[in-house]
């Protein structure tokens, strides 16, 4: 092998190393969202008269529509 492909292939090595950084921090993004979003995820067990209980989504505050 000579020098040249030794750099060719470490130049290489150097793109998906980066390219492989890049993708860890956008799923450490990706998974930072979804524990902020685990937070508003709760849920309902069942009565007496249910079967089974329930997922439900909570927002808090206020939404404004834009109909006044």
């Amino acid at each position: 092998m000579t020098e040249g492909q030794v750099q060719a292939l470490l130049n290489e090595a150097e793109k998906m190393n980066n390219t492989l950084e890049r993708i860890e921090g956008a799923f450490c993004g990706i998974n930072e969202s979804l524990e902020a979003l685990s937070q508003c995820v709760d849920f309902v067990p069942p009565n007496r008269y249910q079967v089974a209980g329930y997922n439900f989504f909570r927002i808090g505050g206020s939404v404004d529509n834009g109909n006044y």
